[in-house]
């Protein structure tokens, strides 16, 4: 149920460098990493082939709206500019879409994700719980 997809390319996720936190005012803290397997598979000719890591996905103390206890946050331009929240590989792009984050079941992240000036659409999902840091 793992996946990491940006553009056309499903990474898959690292679930042992991944974490979701949840803290008590309300806020989550998300890290997703994409696998250094799938990169290292990449074609010479691939889309992404230049990248030396794997793409990791951020947002750090982002406030959400509950709902029982599923989580949901809107990602918008206005979000990026005050919260800590984008993709980096190689450098850091924006990422607006949406975010379902169900504790007991999965987190969900879709939308777009700037790469490198290009938008690529982006669509995360990670099977819940993941291993314990």
């Amino acid at each position: 149920m793992d996946r990491f997809v940006l553009g056309d390319t499903d990474f898959a996720v690292d679930r042992s460098e991944s974490s979701v936190r949840t803290a008590p005012d309300g806020t989550v803290t998300i890290e997703v990493w994409g696998t250094t397997e799938v990169l290292d598979a990449q074609p010479d000719t691939g889309r992404y082939a230049w990248a030396v890591h794997p793409p990791r996905l951020y947002l750090t103390d982002v406030p959400v709206a509950r709902s029982g206890a599923v989580a949901t946050v809107r990602l918008d331009d206005s979000m990026a500019d005050r919260y800590d929240i984008g993709l980096y590989l190689h450098e850091h792009g924006d990422v607006i879409g949406e975010l379902i984050l169900d504790p007991a079941r999965s987190l969900r992240i879709s939308g777009s994700a700037q790469v490198n000036g290009r938008t690529e659409p982006i669509d995360v999902e990670v099977e819940l719980p993941l291993p314990p840091e």
